[in-house]
């Protein structure tokens, strides 16, 4: 049996360790024909463990795609300004696509996100949103059409990064500015507010939202700090110290380095903005956030994220007529409380691996060409996606927002702007 031929676009942390590592352990059933990367150190290692030739391993998607069509499908974990339009170049060749999220990183290609996935129905294009994948929201969903706590009413949602975490991600990292990438809604919180909208059963009506970028900022540089970590005067008493950080984070550590060893660490950070101080970076993303949500449905929501955490998770209350539920994501776990008694039940879960889960299914849909009942299809992101617009649109303006109206003047001004110029 012909085995699935994959390529993958961009092979940092995600391309690396999750879809690597997935092919790695079942190169019997998948081969990766092809690699595009920017980074030669990243390259050259994906190309060694593959055993790629070198006319299979691409500098630029533009070297690639001047190539024909090599492979089945084609996996897009590049950074988030190359999404979508490598989506759309993949789709046009011919491959199947699965694309990290967001899928868009501004309005104008979000619209014409729509008439791609309509044009490309024969294929699978799909999002990667493990979420949902996850027992653990389908639990949660399952608690809420039960109605065995009455009506939900409100849900109090928490996307906690981790301190250490948006110091690489945010401030020293690819993602600390969000003119090259997008709002920390899509960038972080994509996936949060497509879980809300599949809890709800609904989609939002009108978001309000307020945040601002408080500590990692020029103003906190103190005169015994030093612009870079290595030659800070008070490393040892700071929890943003780099070597700190990344010396003692098997992960964060994968993030500078395709081969983290301390001698490796310690030279990347006395060269690159890995090593900057936190307070001298040019970041410009909202440290802390919070987000009030109106659905259709007349449910609400808040959504809270927050950089000033000790570890990264998610954790949610649930608040229904005839009781509360609470679920801790990362520790799988979900309390029940009704009001009518002092019981509480705990129903722990399983650990499971929902990126596994999420690139099974892509692959077994590649392989029967079943493109029917998609889990994780683009087209049913574009909702979450605009109202991640939607948010970032009420923070700046410091307005409330209505989602619809938002997105529709969004539409016609891409059609007036493409005319205009096309």
């Amino acid at each position: 049996m012909e085995k699935i031929k994959v390529v993958i676009i961009g092979v940092g942390i995600r391309g690396r360790y999750t879809y690597g590592n997935y092919f790695e352990k079942n190169k019997n059933l998948y081969e990766v024909v092809a690699v595009v990367e920017n980074k030669i150190g990243r390259r050259n290692k994906f190309q060694e463990i593959f055993n790629l030739p070198q006319n299979r391993v691409f500098e630029n998607l533009d070297d690639f795609f001047k190539v024909e069509k090599i492979a089945h499908a084609v996996i897009i974990s590049s950074i988030d300004n190359t999404h979508y339009d490598a989506a759309v170049k993949s789709l046009k060749k011919g491959y199947n696509v699965l694309v990290e999220g967001p899928v868009a990183n501004s309005l104008d290609k979000l619209v014409n996100l729509e008439n791609i996935c309509e044009e490309n129905k024969d294929k699978i294009f799909m999002a990667a949103m493990p979420y949902r994948y996850s027992s653990f929201f389908k639990k949660l969903k399952n608690i809420i059409e039960s109605k065995k706590l009455g009506q939900l009413i409100n849900i109090n949602y928490n996307s906690y990064i981790g301190y250490d975490k948006f110091a690489h991600k945010y401030v020293r990292g690819n993602w600390r500015l969000d003119s090259d990438t997008a709002p920390i809604f899509l960038t972080n919180s994509c996936y949060d507010l497509d879980m809300l909208e599949y809890l709800t059963n609904s989609t939002c009506e009108k978001v309000s939202s307020f945040g601002e970028l408080n500590y990692f900022k020029r103003e906190n540089l103190q005169l015994d700090m030093s612009e870079l970590c290595s030659r800070c005067s008070i490393d040892k008493e700071c929890p943003y110290c780099a070597h700190k950080i990344y010396l003692n984070d098997e992960e964060l550590s994968k993030g500078v380095h395709i081969n983290p060893t301390k001698i490796n660490i310690n030279k990347i950070l006395k060269n690159s903005q890995y090593g900057q101080c936190v307070y001298s970076c040019d970041n410009n993303v909202c440290d802390n956030l919070i987000s009030i949500l109106k659905f259709k449905n007349n449910m609400t929501a808040s959504l809270n994220i927050s950089a000033f955490t000790k570890e990264e998770s998610t954790n949610i209350r649930l608040m229904f007529t005839h009781g509360e539920v609470y679920g801790d994501f990362q520790n799988h776990l979900i309390s029940i409380k009704k009001f009518i008694d002092n019981k509480e039940k705990i129903i722990r879960l399983q650990e499971e691996n929902i990126n596994e889960k999420l690139i099974e299914d892509f692959l077994i849909r590649v392989k029967n060409k079943d493109n029917t009942n998609i889990k994780s299809k683009v087209s049913s992101t574009i909702s979450s996606h605009a109202l991640a617009f939607a948010a970032e649109f009420a923070r700046v303006n410091e307005s409330v927002v209505d989602v619809d109206k938002f997105y529709d003047e969004a539409i016609e001004m891409t059609k007036s702007i493409e005319e205009l110029f096309l």
